[in-house]
Order: C-alpha cells, then structure tokens, then sequence
C-alpha cells in the first residue's frame, strides 16, 4: 500500500498537549540524567569529575570534532572481528538531523524506498518530501509485530534503493528478529538495496535476552557493506537534553556522501553536548547507565502489565521486548475505541497523556483502538499516572466513544 496522505506529526501531537498534562506518557527517552547522575554511576569517579566540568571545556568553534566521542560510539558497534571504526561515524545535531542527513544524501525524487510500518514516521515523512515513493513492509499484532522477510521481495521494484527499518520499534516495541535480518541482508545484496536501520532504542532490552534466537546484534554487524545504521544519545542513554545523534557506515561512499551533505546543515555538534554524551557513552560510565534503565523499564513494564491484566476487560497488547514503548488496544464489547477521543478524555479529565496510535502510525496498518504508552519515566511517575488512569476506566470509561464501522473493515 502507497499513500501520498500526511501523518500527523508525532512531535506535534505532544508538544501541543504536553503543557496541560499532568502525567507524561508520550515522551519516550528514558528517564532524564542529571550531571550529577551520571558522576554517581560512575565506575572512575574522579576521570568522570574532570570530564564534566565546565572550567575544563573550551567551547572553540572546530570543522572536525567528537573524536573521543566517535571512538566510544564504534565500540558499541564492534561485536565482531569487522568492527566499526571511529571514521565510520558522523556526529549530527540530534536524532533528526541523523535522519535527514542520510536520506537527503542517498535519496532523489523518483526513488522508491519500503519502510517498516508501524514505526515511527521521521523517515516516511523525509522521503516523501524528498519526492520518493514509499511501499510499507507491514507487521500486525496477530504476528507480534514481527515482521516477515519475504513480504519485502514483492515490494522490490527497479527503482527500490533502500529498505528502511526500526529495532527496536517505537511504538511496538518489537525487533526485527535475527533470521528475519539475515534473510533481508542475502535479499538486499542480491539487489544491491541499501539497509537503513533507525536503533535509536538500541541497545536497551529489557525482555529478551541475548541468548534467544531472535537476538540480534546491531544491523551493521552483519557482514553486508551497504547498511546505514542512525543512533541518538536521547533515548536509550537517558539524554534527552543532550543533542546528539549520528550516522554508522562500513560503506565509505555513503559517509562521504553524508559528509557532504552535514556540511550545509549543521557542520558541528554543541561542544558542550559532545562532552556529555561523550562521557556517557564512556567505558565506565555506560554499563551502569544501560543497567539503571534497563532495570527502570522492567519495573514500569510490570506495573502496565498488571494494569492490563486488571483491566483485560476493555484492553489488550503484545508485551514489548525492547525499546521504551508499547501498543494498547482498547475495545468496547469487541468494538476498538475512538484513539483521538480517547486520548483527549484522558488528558483533559486526568491530565494524562498518551498517543493516538493511529493518528501517525496508522497509515498502513489498522491501529484504530490502539495507544502508544511510554513506560520509561521514573517509576514513582509512572504509578500516579495508571493510578489516574484506573480512576478513569472505573468512572468514565463507558463515555469513550467507538471507531465507527467503515467499508474497509471487511477482511481486516
């Protein structure tokens, strides 16, 4: 299925509402660090301390930056023989520009890319206004949201130059599975297609462990050369203040191409950004780090487990198995809810905000009914937010309306 209709905007729908909201479960970094965090998880306090002070920093204005921090990022990478290496990563500006940079550098208008749905929408959004068609390789929770390799092969036209995809998935929380990868990497070398991999929630698993046979190691760890990989300091490390994203590539044309594109955007990172997260992302800071939120996202995830299991009645999901968000599906006697309606009654009786999983996810696959929650806040947060939440379905519940029936229900 292609469409040339426009989601509306994840970041839009929050940044719109966020204000009024009492309890936050749109926003999904994981719990936010403080300085003084991240010196008291620490392993070498002292080396952490003079990291992080700001009379040691000095905020010149360099063309070339961020090696300390490119070099710490390509260890996280270098789970294999082939590593990554420091020269395979380009610093940006945040998550976004990340996205940006890397299609505006590999697509033209008239290409044609498959992205996975549901995912978040940042690159749908990119190609389509770079003028690209995009083919949605499409999951459902009958399957638990895992994708299937040959439902790309259909897809594949002659002017396919990239398959786009999300591990682990916002907002289903669902990896794209290791025999699932292996099989897309044999297609796209076959094809000569590019692997673009968003992992901007790697590598924080908290429910499933690294030896299942779904693990899977970063997509640039597979042996095939023509994988971009986008990362953020702002999710899976707790930095959402901190604005740094980048690029990964074993593929040297795609960095210089990347390159040249990041030089009329936004030619350096923040110096002061870079510190952070270089020491972040540090051999003795990053185990405890991943640890702390790992530990955090179980816990909440067993509170909206046991919420759910409370309230069976009116709502169900498919337990994520990484990432920060999840899928509900709420329904009134069989019937899915009206999302949009939903989710304002919540927020304007409660101050409790989620997302309309259908308003930016739903374009390729039927989300009516569906929520995205994010279960990364502090956990003391996160238990006066279903706390308010249980207050609604005893009391108002019964007032949300239902998706009325269309002529696409057929079949679905």
């Amino acid at each position: 299925m292609t469409t040339n209709t426009p989601p509306v905007d994840l970041r839009q729908w929050i940044e719109q509402r966020q204000k009024s909201a009492k309890h936050d479960l749109a926003t999904s970094s994981v719990s936010p660090l403080s300085v003084s965090d991240l010196l008291e998880i620490s392993e070498d306090k002292n080396k952490s301390r003079e990291a992080l002070s700001l009379d040691n920093v000095t905020l010149e204005d360099r063309l070339r930056t961020g090696d300390g921090l490119r070099t710490n990022l390509a260890a996280l990478y270098s789970a294999r023989a082939a590593g990554v290496t420091a020269d395979d990563i380009i610093l940006t500006a945040g998550p976004s520009a990340a996205a940006f940079t890397l299609l505006s550098s590999i697509l033209v208008a008239g290409d044609h890319v498959i992205c996975q749905s549901p995912a978040n929408n940042s690159f749908v959004q990119i190609s389509r206004s770079l003028g690209v068609e995009v083919t949605y390789w499409k999951s459902t929770s009958a399957n638990k949201w895992r994708l299937q390799a040959n439902d790309v092969q259909s897809d594949i036209k002659d002017n396919t130059k990239a398959i786009i995809l999300q591990s682990p998935c916002d907002p289903t929380g669902a990896i794209v599975p290791k025999p699932v990868l292996e099989e897309l990497m044999d297609l796209a070398a076959e094809k000569g297609i590019l692997i673009i991999a968003d992992e901007t929630f790697r590598p924080l698993f908290h429910s499933i462990l690294p030896s299942h046979e779904d693990f899977s190691p970063s997509t640039i760890n597979f042996g095939y050369k023509k994988v971009a990989v986008v990362g953020s300091i702002t999710k899976a490390y707790s930095l959402p203040g901190i604005n740094v994203g980048w690029i990964a590539s074993r593929d040297q044309s795609i960095i210089t191409a990347c390159k040249q594109k990041k030089s009329f955007i936004t030619p350096s990172i923040s110096k002061l950004d870079e510190t952070v997260a270089t020491e972040a992302v540090s051999d003795w800071c990053i185990h405890a780090l991943l640890a702390r939120n790992i530990r955090l996202c179980q816990a909440n995830l067993d509170l909206l487990e046991a919420f759910i299991s409370e309230h069976s009645w009116a709502c169900s999901w498919v337990k994520p198995l990484a990432g920060t968000t999840a899928l509900l599906k709420f329904h009134k006697m069989g019937k899915p809810v009206n999302g949009e309606a939903f989710s304002n009654a919540l927020l304007s009786q409660t101050g409790l905000l989620v997302v309309p999983a259908a308003t930016y996810h739903g374009e390729a696959v039927d989300l009516r009914g569906y929520v995205s929650v994010a279960f990364g806040g502090s956990t003391v947060q996160f238990e006066a937010a279903l706390a308010a939440w249980k207050q609604f379905m005893e009391e108002s519940y019964d007032t949300v309306p239902v998706v009325a029936k269309s002529s696409n229900d057929q079949g679905q």
